[in-house]
């Protein structure tokens, strides 16, 4: 069985269209885990109205400690890490667990916006997801407004699933999409859970997989698993009016647990790691900015994309699938 774990702080409109994907598209037995934290809008109360198993906490909780105390009460064999601001893809769990079986993973990630097959493909996504709004503007957004974004970023949700499914469907690679984490629960107690010091959880998570694989041996790394995919609208709580995180334990940074060194060393693209060289400075210092000033510029006329027909939109997907499946290898890593 899986269980689906999930920590929220009010957002209604996000947590009713979240449940309303994992109810439409996922597949098998399955458990939804809540840790509500401290909701004010009616999310604990929509939640438990829904079969959902909620846990309800008087303060804000952190997301790695969330995410330990649903995964300590959850029966599944797989336990699925899983940001509220999240649209689900039909068999979405079905394709991830059958690729961690598959090749033997420990732990997988879909595709989704911060992480497509090739980086080109990840940029193109991400400013077209810039310019219809990004999660700055869906916070407090009823569910109606919700999937008049997605219908506009996506044109036909199923039908665009489907186009990614077919281009990728054969491959999986290096990384991890945050958003939405599957581990084995076997895994998950011999690593003792996530690190609550850390609140990049999803990195020190690669980090601490990747490690244990060099070191020790007994498990992989995190992959990303091309037939499947989500919706991220990303940071959506993050950029809305939020109770203060209320733990009390230590707090470190990405870069106080890991080195430099360390994390160019385990992370999947070490490139990233490497000292600025003219040619990135020219990047960070000119291309960045002009694409953010084109971004914004496609912003302001992103209203428009609500009245261009979805065939139109998924076909554009279907060429950009298309002319990233050409640039990737063939095969897939064992």
């Amino acid at each position: 069985m899986l269980s689906i774990i999930v920590a929220v702080h009010n957002q209604l409109g996000h947590n009713q269209l979240f449940l309303e994907g994992i109810q439409r598209y996922t597949t098998g037995p399955y458990e939804v885990i809540v840790i509500d934290n401290h909701s004010t809008d009616g999310s604990g109360e929509f939640f438990e109205a829904n079969g959902c198993r909620v846990i309800r906490n008087d303060r804000n909780l952190c997301y790695p400690e969330s995410m330990n105390l649903g995964s300590d009460l959850a029966s599944g064999e797989f336990l699925c890490h899983i940001n509220n601001d999240l649209y689900v893809a039909p068999n979405w769990n079905g394709f991830l667990i059958e690729a961690m079986e598959r090749h033997r993973l420990d732990a997988a990630s879909p595709l989704g916006l911060e992480m497509m097959p090739t980086t080109s493909l990840t940029d193109w996504m991400q400013g077209r997801w810039a310019a219809i709004g990004q999660g700055r503007l869906s916070s407090g957004k009823g569910i109606d407004q919700l999937r008049t974004m997605i219908q506009a970023m996506y044109g036909d949700w199923e039908r665009y699933c489907g186009e990614a499914h077919r281009a990728f469907s054969g491959m999986v690679f290096e990384g991890i999409v945050g958003s939405c984490v599957m581990i084995r629960r076997s895994t998950y107690d011999v690593l003792g859970g996530l690190d609550e010091r850390i609140q990049a959880a999803d990195w020190d998570l690669y980090y601490t997989l990747r490690q244990r694989e060099r070191v020790v041996g007994d498990m992989k790394r995190c992959m990303v698993v091309g037939a499947s995919f989500v919706h991220h609208f990303i940071r959506a709580t993050m950029k809305s009016k939020r109770e203060p995180f209320a733990c009390t334990h230590e707090r470190l940074t990405i870069d106080r647990k890991w080195s430099q060194t360390e994390q160019a060393e385990l992370w999947c693209k070490p490139a990233e790691f490497a000292s600025s060289s003219a040619g990135q400075q020219f990047v960070r210092r000119v291309v960045k900015p002009v694409k953010k000033l084109v971004q914004e510029l496609d912003r302001a006329t992103a209203w428009r994309r609500l009245w261009i027909s979805p065939d139109r939109v998924v076909g554009h997907y279907r060429r950009q699938f298309e002319q990233a499946a050409a640039l990737l290898p063939s095969g897939v890593p064992s």
